[in-house]
């Protein structure tokens, strides 16, 4: 089934027939960016949007809101409209708090790589074969 747009209410979500195979998308024609994700069991409220910096396209985000049963359209509408709105601030709306500024970020190759191997390799007590480029210096 293609893709849809349509005015998204309770009712008109009703109505949609399951996926005969795969997922389709039932676009909401009010709110840009908000959709449904309909697939043979399941309907899911999801938002998409893209992350900008200085103008320019950084990314795309989809961003699960809710299930159908579980969640009513109005506050699947509501939480939709805030995770657009930090989108659009540059954030990701469901990253944790420290990762949540993508923007701000300065943080080198070598100093990611530094923070893998403290954080991970050297907690995990991987052995210094294990550790490549060590002591290499560019």
């Amino acid at each position: 089934m293609p893709d849809m747009r349509i005015a998204l209410t309770e009712k008109a979500i009703a109505l949609l027939p399951p996926a005969n195979e795969g997922q389709y998308k039932v676009r909401d024609s009010e709110l840009k960016g908000f959709y449904l994700l309909v697939g043979k069991r399941q309907r899911t409220y999801m938002v998409q949007a893209d992350l900008r910096r200085d103008g320019k396209r950084v990314s795309s985000i989809k961003v699960s809101v809710g299930d159908v049963v579980d969640l009513p359209l109005r506050e699947a509408k509501t939480m939709a409209k805030a995770y657009l709105l930090e989108i659009s601030r540059g954030r990701h709306p469901k990253a944790p708090e420290q990762m949540k500024e993508i923007s701000g970020s300065n943080v080198t190759l070598r100093q990611a790589w530094e923070r893998y191997v403290e954080g991970h390799l050297q907690r995990k007590g991987r052995a210094e074969d294990h550790v490549p480029w060590r002591g290499v210096d560019y």
